[in-house]
């Protein structure tokens, strides 16, 4: 007990004494330069990152050492005839400098020699970066522009298969009389190399079912990118857990290299297990099973199950991938869901057949036939209805963070549709709109806006099911009314749902620690028939946590029109992008 007691009167004393230290920086003023010359000579100053406690011999040694420093850091400039003036003053609690410089004249390129061999030389792209790299005639000096100038042949070199590209001249000769500047630079790229045997070592998956990820095949150019896209699609099919892919530059032989890919398998049942909540739909218990390989084709499957009081879920999807397994699947499948909201009941099954591809421009699109039987009651009205419908979904997704998006977008279109017949008991045609932007604002501020505009065709309304009509309200939909709270009523003041949606918000996240934010926001709109229009409105405040599995959203939301409650919680999980 003593040892403890003596240790918290200690560590008081020596955090006060650390913080009584002098750790204030002394002032070193550099003026007469540019904003990049003068950060440049402040980097390189040993002198500038003294503290007022430092001995008075080492700041005079370092004060007398400046100007070679200066020098140094001016050149790499172009500036090779600076004229320095330079004054220190020790006062009774700090020091100062004070530097004055006149940079002189900058030296400027006057000639760029780029000459490339081997079989560079008819390469197109070493052909535009030459003449990039040229462009540098007639502009000021960078000792850096000139190492990224050899960076860049070296880069692009290796890119594109050039293994034993050397230069065998590089130059850069200063005449500082004159102030001008001679860049020489002789390139040998030498063969360009092609790729040789691939060799791909896995037990688990057909090896043409394998080759189809891989980007090259023997006798193809060597090029790194081609690697990449390989890892890349192999990383994506989720059958690998680890990937090696290894180019063997030691044995090169009649300019082919030859590769290996040493692909180490995931582990083939993958469950999962959670429990959350949303003040949509309450306490949330879920169950996922994924099986990655049903046979050595690559086919897998996915099964989810959600339950909450008002919204359950049950569904498996068997994937089967086709001649581009990168972008190209076909699925088939089917589930149940269970919705009881304030506004109506729904129990519904389905069977869907789906063709998925992604397109190189980032695009996904999805085309669907989907057979419903749905039984529900909304208001005074209760239906049994069986549809056949065909439609497709288009989304485009692109965020700067997974975690943490600061700026991106997210937009999708929906169509879908039914014709009256023996197996299909409504006509209908629909059709919907949504987007989120978000981008970034002064003092790590954010702005993110959100729209959703539905429309619907039906020739009986009343025989339409519930999961094809609209409604308003909830954390996604307008903040301040409950879940699927706002839509057109029946005489007896029933929510039935409407043709139409329009959803407009606007939001504003200021960031008040490293992982917390605040937000305030208006959400409008509304669920409407064209003969009934009512736009309600919401608006509140927010809480935001950047977890490490997420952002976790908490919004405090007040109804501006008439509402069934004065007061909303919100609460939800996951990324908007």
């Amino acid at each position: 007990m003593r040892l403890i007691l003596l240790a918290t009167r200690i560590v008081p004393l020596t955090l006060l004494l650390f913080l009584a230290s002098p750790f204030v920086s002394a002032e070193v003023s550099v003026s007469g330069l540019n904003s990049e010359a003068t950060r440049n000579v402040k980097l390189t100053l040993p002198l500038a990152k003294e503290k007022c406690d430092a001995p008075d011999w080492k700041i005079r040694h370092l004060f007398n050492a400046a100007d070679d420093e200066i020098d140094q850091a001016l050149r790499a400039l172009g500036y090779y005839h600076p004229v320095i003036q330079k004054t220190l003053a020790f006062k009774t609690d700090c020091w100062q400098a004070d530097f004055v410089i006149d940079p002189g004249p900058p030296v400027i390129v006057d000639q760029v020699t780029l000459t490339l061999k081997g079989d560079a030389s008819d390469d197109p792209e070493f052909q535009k970066l030459r003449n990039a790299l040229l462009a540098a005639t007639g502009k000021q000096l960078q000792h850096d522009q000139y190492e990224n100038m050899k960076s860049r042949l070296d880069s692009l070199a290796m890119a594109r298969g050039y293994l034993q590209a050397a230069f065998s001249e590089k130059k850069l000769l200063v005449d500082k009389a004159r102030n001008r500047a001679h860049i020489k630079l002789v390139f040998d790229a030498g063969k360009r190399m092609q790729f040789g045997d691939v060799s791909v070592e896995q037990d688990i998956l057909n090896p043409e079912f394998v080759q189809k990820f891989i980007a090259f095949k023997s006798g193809d150019f060597y090029a790194s990118e081609q690697l990449a896209n390989t890892h890349n699609a192999l990383s994506k099919s989720g059958y690998f857990e680890m990937i090696d892919i290894r180019p063997d530059t030691e044995n090169i032989q009649q300019e082919q290299v030859p590769v290996t890919l040493k692909l180490t398998p995931r582990k083939k049942h993958r469950y999962g297990f959670g429990v959350g909540y949303d003040t949509d739909i309450g306490p949330l218990l879920n169950a996922s099973y994924h099986n990655r390989r049903l046979n050595r084709r690559g086919h897998f499957l996915t099964a989810n199950l959600d339950l909450a009081p008002v919204l359950s879920t049950a569904d498996v999807e068997y994937n089967v991938p086709l001649e581009n397994p990168v972008s190209d699947f076909f699925s088939f499948g089917g589930g149940f869901k269970r919705e009881d909201t304030d506004t109506y009941d729904s129990l519904s099954a389905k069977l869907s057949l789906r063709l998925k591809h992604a397109f190189d421009n980032g695009w996904k699109q999805t085309l669907f036939i989907d057979s419903v039987y749905e039984d529900f009651t909304t208001g005074t009205i209760s239906n049994q209805v069986l549809l056949l419908v065909p439609g497709g979904s288009w989304l485009h997704s692109v965020a700067d963070s997974t975690l943490r998006p600061t700026r991106g977008h997210r937009l999708e279109f929906n169509l879908a549709g039914s014709y009256k017949n023996p197996i299909s008991d409504v006509s209908f045609a629909q059709g919907s709109v949504s987007a989120v932007w978000m981008h970034p604002l002064p003092w790590n501020g954010r702005f993110i806006g959100r729209m959703e505009q539905g429309a619907t065709l039906v020739d009986q309304f009343d025989k339409l099911p519930t999961s094809y009509r609209f409604y308003a309200g909830g954390m996604n939909s307008i903040r301040g009314y409950a879940y699927k709270e706002l839509g057109p009523k029946d005489d007896q003041g029933n929510v039935v749902g409407g043709e139409f949606l329009s959803v407009v918000s606007v939001e504003y996240e200021q960031s008040v620690l490293e992982d917390w934010a605040v937000a305030a926001f208006v959400d409008g709109g509304n669920a409407y028939n064209l003969d009934d229009i009512s736009i309600k409105a919401g608006a509140g405040l927010g809480v935001r946590w950047y977890s490490p599995i997420g952002p976790i959203r908490l919004d405090f939301a007040l109804p501006l029109h008439e509402s069934d409650s004065s007061f909303q919680i919100h609460f939800a999980a996951g990324a908007r992008l």
